[in-house]
């Protein structure tokens, strides 16, 4: 047997109505419990997990604990004011009592002149061990190259190719 909610009930005076409350406890999620620590080069950073808000990281850092039975969370997410977006795959999933670490470098958008960094986050990382992060920068004022100059040859292609034509139905008259 189970007690799920919580009653409590008010004995009424004379020519009142009763007051009945109940209220139900949230049915917790059950499995064991892993640990996302993020480990960023600054102090306030907003960190989100699948677009979902994790916290604020503290003395450069931020503890995320996760079911390790729950549907793993592929893309974390930091940002600041004046920093570069920084968004990494997440490959590897904490198990029971394990701590995957994720180090997180956010560049100043004035010093880096950055607009956003990915990386990808390398699995499996073992217990208690840094995971491995490659990034790549894209950066600001970066513009496609100038197509090629094809000149006139296709002009002079197809002008050829007309010409033959039309000298091949003269010559069968």
């Amino acid at each position: 047997m189970a007690i799920v909610g919580c009653v409590s009930a008010v004995a009424p005076a004379d020519n009142q109505t009763p007051i009945v409350t109940a209220t139900t406890a949230p049915q917790l999620i059950g499995g064991d419990i892993g640990t996302y620590l993020v480990k960023a080069n600054v102090d306030g950073a907003n960190v989100t997990f699948d677009s979902d808000f994790k916290g604020v990281t503290n003395n450069s850092q931020l503890a995320v604990p996760v079911y390790t039975t729950g549907t793993p969370y592929r893309v974390i997410t930091v940002e600041k004011a004046g920093y570069a977006l920084y968004s990494a795959n997440i490959t590897s999933v904490p198990g029971k009592n394990e701590t995957v670490e994720i180090d997180v470098t956010l560049a100043p958008l004035a010093a880096a002149n950055t607009t956003e960094e990915q990386a990808n986050v390398t699995a499996p990382a073992p217990a208690g061990t840094q995971a491995n992060v490659t990034a790549e920068m894209t950066t600001a004022g970066q513009t496609s190259p100038e197509p090629t100059k094809s000149g006139s040859l296709p002009f002079a292609a197809f002008a050829a190719f007309g010409v033959i034509g039309i000298l091949s139905i003269r010559s069968r008259r």
